[in-house]
């Protein structure tokens, strides 16, 4: 019998994804695949019934992770010991005390819990100096004006690259036009400048006019890349004999500060800095190599050695070396030894030496310095006289109130320092406190009275297919109404931080620990009482802000009781009762979202939200957590899910049956008819 009529299909049959072979309904009529679909519509129906009750359950989890993610911030911010300045358990917090110079820029102070208020005298008779060794005069060409007549009668001369020599003559110098010194030298510097441009020196040499602090000089720079060689006579500042001209810098060359040095054998230096000994050698293996050493290798290498406590400086502006100890005060010295050694590691003198080439010594290979410690004295309140105090440091505490003196004070011209209460800095942490935590509470509270719109359910994804996303997630919203409406853990989560504020502090005999009281009514509330909106729920708001102030200025400690006081009870009544309002908050959180950088699963909104039991993963009935609600979900999905695809195969293989059936009829009644022609 053929089957030529029939044809025949191979595929997945139902979400299972089984395999068998389906026949059509070409003998039948039949749409066979929309029966069976609709056939198995009551299945499928109760699937999205419990895929629909599986995604509330996955929303609420979601709610309850945002709600979580919420109290933690909160727990970050004002009860981690680490966030000193909004800690609220921190007891310097509410004596925080504002200390006010009336000359910063002599001294600074700041005051801890420890000091006393009021006002302090201070004398600075000298600050704390480090030990330092500096140039006595420039190494950058430039020398100061002693007076302008020493020059009138001079002469110079200047060979570049070793060319020629230029020579100028500086008697016809006029300065009688100028008045100060610094015209003087500038009028000097422009003369000068003329002689040498008229010379066909232009644009290797020029000279300028510097004033600073320590008196007027005149610098001489060559271009860059030259090398230039003066010469003088008859000018005392100067001194005769040839000098090489330098434009000093951090990247000059050591060999380039002085025609007198030349580093062509291994330099060591020999520190001694506090006491301690560390040597500093510039040879072939340093980073200097030899006589290309510059300024920046040897303030580098000694900073290295000595682990930055001596450290180095170069001004180009004054052309001038300081080597200085970190460290200041009695204690602090630095002595700096320089020595020569051959190849061989022979040591020798020279005269060309180092120390003199930066203009620190003449020529003994030897310099030292020490610290100086600071001398102060303080009058506290309350004293008619002070008390003399000799500091290494320029920073230093005494009786809780730490200074910093930067320079020196004027004979009976103390800097006075005040102390005073500060209430701001608490009042404005308490003030945040509350506003974050209302947020938190109004936002609990929103979700506990939201009602359910029963016209919206979770969409099927047969009903997603006809929908644009935006119309799914306005559904969604509005689907998601109502999901947390009276949910017992967040009740109590509220009911216990309510009773945290407005439960008494008690000892352990049962009587008040402070006396200022949680509330706004009465001469020694704290002006903070829950709100009056009882709409509000648990919201604790500042009602009377002028008691609040008043209590901070005049009873810190008191409030500090009422909030920080910590119980070291065992029994869970009593430490509550015994702890302070912001202890026993740090502790319904911990119940209720965990320790600060823990996942805490015992903590009860943590477990709920986040932890399946180990033996539900096996099937077993679990704890009801929403890990648990929702793995549950899914095992009901996958075995209805597999009911409905064994119904889906028994209904193929039924009209297959028929199919079959009725070809085998169409066959036969062929045959009867064939028979009745003949």
């Amino acid at each position: 019998m053929q089957m030529s009529e029939v044809s025949s299909t191979t595929g997945s049959t139902g979400s299972g994804g089984g395999s068998s072979i389906r026949i059509t309904g070409l003998n039948s009529g039949l749409d066979v695949d929309a029966l069976v679909k609709k056939m198995l519509n009551a299945d499928q129906t109760k699937i999205d019934m419990i895929k629909q009750q599986q995604q509330i359950i996955t929303w609420k989890q979601e709610a309850y992770k945002d709600i979580i993610s919420d109290i933690k911030e909160l727990q970050e911010k004002y009860f981690n010991v680490s966030n000193t300045s909004t800690y609220l358990l921190s007891s310097s917090n509410y004596n925080n005390i504002a200390a006010t110079s009336s000359d910063s820029t002599i001294v600074t102070a700041k005051a801890s819990t420890s000091a006393k208020t009021g006002t302090y005298k201070m004398e600075v008779s000298k600050i704390a100096e480090s030990a330092a060794i500096s140039s006595s005069n420039s190494v950058n060409s430039q020398y100061r004006i002693s007076d302008v007549s020493n020059w009138k009668s001079g002469t110079m001369s200047f060979s570049v690259d070793g060319g020629s020599s230029v020579s100028l003559d500086l008697t016809g110098f006029d300065d009688s036009g100028s008045s100060t010194d610094t015209e003087k030298a500038q009028s000097l510097a422009k003369y000068i400048n003329n002689q040498i441009n008229s010379s066909g020196l232009n644009g290797e040499v020029s000279v300028s006019a510097v004033t600073d602090s320590s008196g007027t000089y005149i610098k001489f720079t060559p271009a860059d890349g030259s090398s230039v060689k003066m010469t003088t006579s008859g000018i005392t500042d100067i001194g005769d004999g040839t000098k090489t001209l330098v434009s000093a810098s951090s990247t000059t060359a050591l060999t380039d500060l002085s025609s007198d040095f030349d580093l062509n054998k291994n330099l060591i230096l020999n520190l001694n800095y506090n006491g301690k000994d560390v040597s500093v050698t510039l040879d072939n293996s340093s980073t200097g190599k030899n006589g290309s050493a510059t300024v920046d290798d040897l303030i580098t290498a000694i900073e290295t050695a000595t682990g930055g406590a001596v450290t180095g400086n170069f001004d180009d502006m004054t052309g001038k070396f300081t080597f200085q100890t970190k460290a200041t005060g009695s204690t602090a010295s630095l002595a700096i030894k320089e020595t020569y050694t051959d190849d061989e590691g022979t040591s020798y003198t020279t005269d060309e030496d180092l120390l003199k080439a930066l203009g620190m010594e003449d020529g003994n290979l030897y310099v030292s310095a020490q610290g100086s410690d600071a001398v102060v004295t303080i009058t506290e309140p309350g004293s008619t006289s002070g008390t003399i105090l000799t500091e290494s440091s320029n920073t230093f505490t005494v009786n809780g109130v730490t200074y910093t003196v930067t320079s020196t004070t004027d004979e009976d011209k103390p800097v006075n320092i005040s102390l005073t209460k500060d209430t701001s800095q608490m009042h404005d942490l308490i003030t945040d406190f509350l506003d974050d935590y209302n947020k938190i509470v109004d936002n609990i509270q929103t979700k506990l009275s939201e009602k359910k719109d029963y016209d919206y359910s979770p969409l099927t994804d047969s009903q997603k297919e006809d929908m644009s996303d935006s119309d799914i997630a306005n559904w969604d919203k509005k689907a998601k109404q109502g999901i947390l409406r009276n949910d017992d853990n967040l009740q109590n989560l509220l009911t216990s931080l309510r009773s945290a504020f407005t439960s008494p502090v008690l000892d352990s005999n049962g009587n008040s620990v402070s006396s200022v009281y949680f509330g706004s009514m009465g001469d020694n509330t704290l002006g903070i009482d829950t709100s009056n909106d009882y709409t509000q729920g648990s919201k604790i708001t500042i009602e009377d802000d002028t008691k609040l102030i008043d209590a901070l200025t005049n009873n810190a400690d008191e409030i500090m009781k009422l909030f920080t006081t910590k119980s070291t009870s065992t029994d869970s009544t009593e430490k509550f009762n015994q702890s302070g309002i912001f202890q026993r908050m740090d502790q319904i959180i911990k119940d209720n979202v965990g320790v600060i950088g823990s996942s805490y699963n015992t903590a009860t909104l943590t477990k709920y939200a986040n932890v399946q039991d180990d033996y539900s993963v096996t099937g077993g009935s679990g704890s009801g957590t929403l890990p648990d609600q929702i793995y549950q979900k899914q095992l009901l999905i996958d075995k209805l899910t597999d009911l409905m695809d064994d119904h889906e195969e028994k209904y193929y293989k039924q009209f297959s049956a028929l199919e079959t059936a009725l070809e085998s009829l169409s066959a036969q009644q062929s045959i009867i008819s064939s028979y009745f022609s003949s």
